[in-house]
């Protein structure tokens, strides 16, 4: 059950076709059905990517029940949709990755362990 958050700076405005992407990705490298990842994108927010507000970057939030050893990859490819999709500096960004135990994820009123 991959939940993923992408917060930007970027001045532009996610579309519901950024969001199906996003949910594309996560799917194909993680091997999980789309009807379990819930993504969230929010762009245009006051934050600072190092020194400067003017860098363009992102902060992401990736939390999985297991990741498949694709953690590397994952990094790629969502760096890349940042930059690609928002205009996002590579440098400026950053991933969180967070294992979840699925005794502690539920959806539908079950928890998946």
């Amino acid at each position: 059950m991959p939940f993923i958050t992408i917060d930007t700076n970027a001045p532009v405005k996610a579309t519901s076709t950024d969001l199906s992407e996003l949910v594309n990705l996560v799917s194909a490298e993680l091997g999980k059905p789309k009807d379990y990842i819930v993504a969230k994108i929010n762009t245009g927010k006051l934050m600072s990517c190092g020194a400067s507000v003017e860098t363009v970057g992102a902060l992401i939030e990736m939390k999985s029940i297991g990741f498949g050893g694709k953690i590397n990859r994952l990094a790629e490819v969502l760096t890349d949709f940042c930059v690609n999709k928002f205009g996002c500096e590579a440098d400026a960004v950053n991933i969180h990755f967070v294992d979840m135990p699925a005794a502690n994820v539920a959806k539908g009123g079950r928890t998946f362990g």
